[in-house]
């Protein structure tokens, strides 16, 4: 899942995997969202597994199939063929080009990614701007992880900017400090994903290093940036009081004000089947409301504004 972070003058296209207008929990106001695809992490309940690896993917729904066959004879690439009974497919011959999707009458197979230019986003984003003048919204960059493409996150955020709107980027933090560093001028609000500070188990769940997320979040703090602490509470890996007031006295002891306790969901588990891939996380159901009020109460023993959701 590596990205090769480069630095560029005149960054014009990037890779998206979709735009949500209208968002009221990804920052202030109401918010135009841009996931950009491809992530550091893999972290094992994702709810976005189309956003981690960095190129296009096929989605694939067997349920809305109708066997026409159109997918078949458009594939270049022979990944799908007429056989007794129905279809059958080789994802591993699969390049994701769209053909199988743009023949498809049922929408049972469409590609999560696709190349956009900043003029582009931009273009879509400004139609907003209305709605952010009303709210005190704006843009915000999600993903994946939208610095691991810095110079086309910073060529956005650029020209939102110029346009007077108000920019937010997600992160999880585990990038190269060169690619914050490059996005920093430009972005009014960060939004900084914390999963848990003990090294072996955010290694184990998450594939990452959490010395360099939270060196990063060091950094990001001490060079002026303005950072909202978010926690995805996920049942068995830091739903505990002592995981939670943790994280919470470190961000406090950053002098960051602000902590977000993000309730874990399955909305996502269904993708998995439509990538071919099995739901690899094995933790509980969705944590009740009562709970994540308890825990909301131990971080904010941290001296923290918290809130339960973004």
């Amino acid at each position: 899942m590596s990205a090769p972070y480069t630095v560029s003058e005149t960054p014009l296209h990037g890779i998206i995997f979709d735009l949500q207008r209208y968002s009221l929990h990804d920052g202030p106001g109401i918010r135009t969202l841009v996931f950009f695809k491809g992530c550091p992490l893999g972290c094992l309940w994702c709810s976005n597994p189309e956003s981690q690896r960095f190129e296009p993917e096929l989605l694939f729904d067997p349920a809305k199939c109708v066997a026409c066959g159109g997918c078949a004879a458009a594939c270049p690439h022979g990944a799908i063929w007429q056989a007794d009974g129905g279809l059958e497919g080789d994802r591993a011959r699969c390049v994701a080009c769209g053909r199988c999707a743009e023949a498809c009458p049922a929408e049972a197979r469409t590609v999560a990614g696709r190349q956009v230019s900043v003029e582009e986003v931009v273009a879509e984003v400004l139609k907003d701007a209305p709605f952010f003048a009303n709210s005190g919204g704006g843009v915000t960059l999600g993903g994946g992880e939208p610095m691991a493409q810095p110079d086309f996150a910073r060529a956005i955020l650029t020209r939102c900017r110029a346009h007077g709107i108000h920019t937010a980027v997600e992160t999880c933090g585990h990038v190269p400090w060169p690619a914050i560093e490059r996005v920093l001028p430009w972005a009014d609000l960060f939004l900084y994903d914390l999963k848990h500070l003990d090294a072996a188990r955010h290694g184990r769940e998450t594939g990452g290093e959490v010395g360099l997320v939270l060196a990063n979040l060091g950094r990001l703090v001490a060079a002026g940036a303005s950072v909202i602490a978010r926690v995805p509470v996920v049942p068995g890996f830091n739903d505990d009081p002592e995981s939670i007031l943790a994280i919470a006295r470190l961000v406090a002891s950053l002098g960051i004000e602000s902590l977000h306790l993000l309730p874990y969901h399955r909305l996502g588990q269904g993708k998995y089947r439509l990538l071919g891939r099995d739901y690899l996380f094995t933790g509980g159901e969705k944590l009740p409301e009562a709970t994540m009020q308890d825990l909301k109460a131990t971080a904010e023993a941290a001296g923290l504004i918290v809130r339960v959701g973004g």
